[in-house]
């Protein structure tokens, strides 16, 4: 008798579930959607470690962000009480030092454009009369229309 196959994120779950907790986290959603929670520019250089039971959060900190941090910890602290519906975290706690970084993925390069396309496109900015804008109106076109078609 076969058993039915489970997702690998219910299985994933169940292994992770445990080192979470031993950092203080009832899930891994704090950490997955850090950059959700304080925005892109300050996950880029912050990473959460451990919450306490006495609901300090301790933030890894690369650079001089660590100033602007302690300035913007209301706003952090209200944006995650606004996540998980509750004030999970009353404090932070900075700590200094270099961020664990995945290696960063290499964009596909946007494929030249077919003359008909290339055609099309400066057709319909043709009457735009801001050179500026006409400009920028190209470039978006041309990444839009360069992107890779998924058939």
């Amino acid at each position: 008798m076969t058993r039915p196959s489970r997702p690998l994120a219910s299985a994933l779950h169940k292994v992770t579930e445990k080192i979470y907790r031993k950092r203080g986290f009832a899930s891994a959603g704090v950490l997955t959607n850090w950059p959700a929670i304080v925005g892109e520019e300050l996950a880029r250089h912050s990473m959460p470690e451990r919450l306490g039971s006495d609901g300090v959060l301790r933030l890894r900190v690369d650079g001089p962000l660590a100033t602007e941090l302690k300035h913007l910890e209301p706003q952090i602290l209200e944006r995650i009480a606004s996540y998980f519906g509750y004030r999970a975290v009353n404090r932070l706690r900075l700590v200094q030092g270099p961020l664990e970084r995945s290696p960063a993925e290499k964009p596909e390069p946007a494929r030249a454009l077919d003359s008909d396309s290339a055609k099309t496109l400066a057709d319909t900015l043709q009457g735009t009369r801001n050179a500026d804008v006409k400009s920028a109106l190209a470039r978006l076109g041309e990444a839009v229309l360069g992107q890779p078609c998924d058939t």
